[in-house]
């Protein structure tokens, strides 16, 4: 196994690691960003909150992660029909920050747990604006609760 590929996958794992279960029993949406491998910040999602993240070349970046609506579920299980069901899914946008408003330079949608490039080599989507290409790491666990107990099979 490739030693870089391994120390990148050490690092993924151990930034999820600390994702938990809210005294609630319900989970919360986390993400940490990534450049060349290296993670530069981690937090967990509040909706319509804009996460400001400074990356290596200088660019402030605005993060913003809100769950997807019920619509957005119909639309892509119409479009697979023959597909039982599809993976919850966030909506991902991000922002240039260095204006006296927000800019958005990116709208789209990913898996709640699941990895997005962007930059300007592409990925989920090409930015060119963001001279770093970084990555983004979803996680949200499945909480299961002393009240609700239920098993994946």
């Amino acid at each position: 196994m490739n030693l870089k590929f391994l120390t990148v996958l050490l690092a993924t794992v151990s930034t999820f690691a600390s994702a938990y279960c809210a005294s609630d029993g319900k989970s919360a949406q986390s993400v940490a960003v990534s450049v060349s491998g290296k993670q530069i910040a981690r937090w967990e999602t509040k909706e319509a909150d804009i996460h400001r993240v400074k990356l290596p070349a200088g660019f402030e970046v605005g993060i913003q992660i809100d769950p997807a609506a019920a619509e957005v579920y119909r639309k892509m299980l119409d479009r697979f029909p023959s597909s039982p069901a599809i993976d919850e899914m966030v909506r991902i946008q991000i922002y240039d920050m260095s204006g006296a408003e927000p800019k958005l330079l990116s709208n789209t949608w990913g898996g709640a747990n699941s990895k997005q490039g962007f930059g300007p080599r592409g990925g989920a989507n090409g930015i060119p604006e963001l001279i770093d290409q970084i990555e983004l790491w979803f996680h949200k666990p499945v909480c299961v609760t002393r009240e609700s107990p239920q098993s994946s099979q």
